[in-house]
Order: structure tokens, then sequence, then C-alpha cells
């Protein structure tokens, strides 16, 4: 079968190999979708997470080919999508409920590894360990919206594991998908004010329509600071949720925070990025990192199929999987594109 490796920098190779076979808890699904995500993009660029060698997708969905002697829950022809990672339930995270800070949680990360027995959703199939506890149905929900799963839960789980409560005037930084993903659960969740950010206008349009109350591009916008504390009685918002991964958003964000409020980091830096202490110390602010997304996802699925939101306008576009490199990767490495989630078909 036709699988991609991140090869050298902005490099895809891909190779025909083995059909992965399965253990007694596995089960070999055939992909349908898998969506692009900004630390694949990332690593196709600088191999700034994931490293030369490794099969990459982590966003998929697709239909039930096959299944371990073991295996309780599922059938051939079931549609399904699939939580790529997996805690332990042994460690001392996951013993305290801390199930994303599980260290084993990537061993068996599908779209994560070099190893060929588990490749990435960039393939025809890909095969499930603890496929039981993995897989989720999808009954009702397209292939594209269900492969959104991944990236919808790690935006739950900020959201989840943030301060915010209902009424809360909210700041949303970046409109790409996590960004819009996050304001969504926000204002489902009962958000007050909405006010979200981005550089780009068609971004900017499509927050609009998902529930913004105001948006602003900070470029064209010198004094947003003070457009901010006019929108929330000169006090600041009770939480910014940090979507962008850009350095300067984050010095920035607690410019907007009302005293005693929270940032919540969600875009991914793995940069070193300078910050002053006193000014977390005068505002007596906090920071709430988040990191990935487990018990959330069956969450995510159940908010699917209740069609609580329109989440499949966060998908804009897809393509083959021959064409991962030049309507794929290349289009968001533009600093222009108005690509949000591109899905990938390995059909």
């Amino acid at each position: 079968m036709k699988s991609a490796r991140l090869g050298d920098f902005r490099e895809i190779i891909f190779e025909d190999i083995p059909v992965p076979e399965l253990g007694d808890n596995d089960a070999l699904v055939k992909v349908k979708y898998c969506g692009i995500c900004g630390t694949d993009v990332a690593s196709f660029r600088s191999h700034e997470f994931f490293s030369a060698g490794v099969y990459l997708g982590h966003e998929m969905s697709g239909v039930v080919a096959e299944v371990g002697k073991s295996v309780k829950k599922w059938q051939p022809g079931d549609k399904v999508a699939i939580n790529t990672v997996g805690p332990c339930g042994k460690c001392y995270a996951c013993r305290h409920g801390f199930l994303s800070n599980c260290p084993h949680l990537l061993d068996e990360a599908i779209g994560t590894l070099t190893d060929r027995t588990l490749p990435g959703g960039f393939s025809e199939f890909v095969r499930v360990t603890e496929a039981d506890k993995k897989l989720f149905s999808i009954d009702g929900v397209s292939f594209e919206e269900a492969a959104l799963a991944v990236p919808l839960g790690e935006t739950l789980h900020a959201a989840r594991i943030s301060k915010f409560r209902p009424r809360d005037a909210v700041m949303v930084i970046g409109c790409g998908p996590m960004g819009l993903a996050t304001m969504i659960f926000l204002k489902n969740g009962g958000a007050g004010t909405v006010i979200a950010t981005d550089v780009n206008s068609n971004r900017m349009e499509k927050a609009k329509r998902l529930g913004a109350d105001y948006v602003f591009n900070p470029m064209i916008t010198p004094n947003l600071k003070e457009e901010v504390l006019a929108l929330t009685d000169g006090l600041g918002v009770d939480l910014v949720f940090e979507c962008s991964g850009a350095h300067r958003a984050f010095q920035s964000a607690i410019d907007f925070l009302r005293p005693k409020g929270q940032l919540v980091v969600v875009g991914v830096i793995s940069a070193e990025v300078g910050i002053v202490p006193l000014n977390y110390q005068l505002g007596e602010f906090q920071m709430q990192a988040s990191w990935c997304q487990t018990d959330e996802f069956p969450l995510v699925i159940d908010f699917l199929k209740k069609k609580v939101a329109p989440m499949n306008e966060l998908v804009t576009s897809k393509i083959k999987l021959d064409d991962i490199v030049a309507q794929g990767f290349n289009e968001l490495l533009k600093p222009d594109n108005d690509e949000l989630k591109i899905m990938v078909s390995p059909d």
C-alpha cells in the first residue's frame, strides 16, 4: 500500500509498504480522510516536531477493514474515527486523571512514528492498537467532519481545563482551525462577549459567521488594547485563548486580560519566547497550558452527531494523497493562504 513518510526538509517520500498485520486487539482501518495538522506542516518545513522517517497523519476517519480475534466492539464495514493516542492507565498522571500528561501517550500514536507496522493516516490503511478503546462510531457524521475529531478534542480540552465559566468575556487570538474550534466550544458553552483576532480577512469573516461578536486585525488596529477594554467596561476579558502559535501574540496576550484573568496556551510554540514575569505578577494573571485531548474524544463525536455547530466549515479543501505536497503542504506554507483544514484522501 502507498504511505507518505517525512523525508528531508520540505520533502515527502511515498513508499509502497505492506498492509500491517494485526495483533489480537488491533483493527485495520481503511482511511477515508486524514487532515493536515499544523505540526505536520512545521515538520515538513523544518522537522520542528517530527523527524525524518516518520509516517505522518494523525487526524483521520475511515472504515474498519479487519479486526483481531479479541476485538469485541467492531466489525468490517463500521465507519469510525480514530483516537490516535492512548494513555497507559497505570502511571501517576493516569491514576490522578491527568490523561494528557501520560508519558506513554504517544508510544503507539499513529502519525508520529517511524515504525512501518504503525503507518500514519497519510496511508491507505492504518493499524489501530487497542481498537476497542481507540475507535468511535461516526454513524450520522461525514468522514470529513469525523477527521476533525482530534483537533476538536484538543480545543475542547483547552476549554475544559481552563477557568472558563458561562457569561465570561473571552478573546481568541488566531482564527485558524484551532482558534475557530475553540471559539465554537466557548460560544456553545455560554460565553458572553467573544472577541477574535486574525490577520487574514477570510478567516476573520469565518469567525464572524461562526459566532464571534467582534473580530479585529491586530496589524491594522494599533489601539487593539483600548478596543478590547472599551468592549469590556474597561476591565479586559476573563480569558485569552492564544491559538495562533505566534511569538508576538503570545507575548502580548496578557495585555487584554482583566486582573486575575487567565491566559490559555493552545497554539504550539516550540522556541524560547521572552516574557516579563513582573507583568504577570502585577495583574496576578494565570497561565494554563493545554497539550492534548484524551477523554474529550467521545464528547466531540457526540457534539458532531448532534450537529450543534457547522464544523464542516473548517474543511476548506479535499485533495488526493499524490497531491499532498503541491496542493497541501506548499499551500499551507504560503503566508497569504486562505486554507483552514485540508483533508487528504488516500483513495
